[in-house]
């Protein structure tokens, strides 16, 4: 026991009794200890509620893979596009050399 609780204990021992004072200090501990689990508790709740699990962590790869994929995809997209029109623009101007090559004899 801490000295105040002596202190408390000795109190109400001279006012009470011996047996009221044990049985009054044994609540007040007992009481005290309940709410210590509960503030425990209430604040390991808390913790859980901002801590990410396993389970966010998934979801969130999951959309990052999906956002990647999308990405991937429209960049593909876009190298076939610019691809083509490379490629046409080299076809279109091989033709425009046999032309004037052929022009000039």
């Amino acid at each position: 026991m801490s000295s105040e609780l002596v202190k408390l204990y000795n109190r109400i021992e001279e006012k009470l009794g011996k047996e009221t004072a044990e049985v009054l200090l044994e609540s007040i501990e007992e009481l005290v200890k309940e709410k210590g689990n509960y503030l425990k508790f209430e604040l390991k709740e808390e913790l859980l509620r901002e801590l990410a699990t396993k389970k966010d962590l998934e979801i969130l790869e999951q959309k990052l893979e999906r956002k990647i994929e999308s990405v991937k995809n429209e960049l593909l997209k876009w190298l076939i596009v610019l691809f083509l029109g490379q490629a046409t623009f080299i076809v279109g101007l091989v033709f425009t050399l046999v032309k004037l090559l052929s022009f000039s004899k």
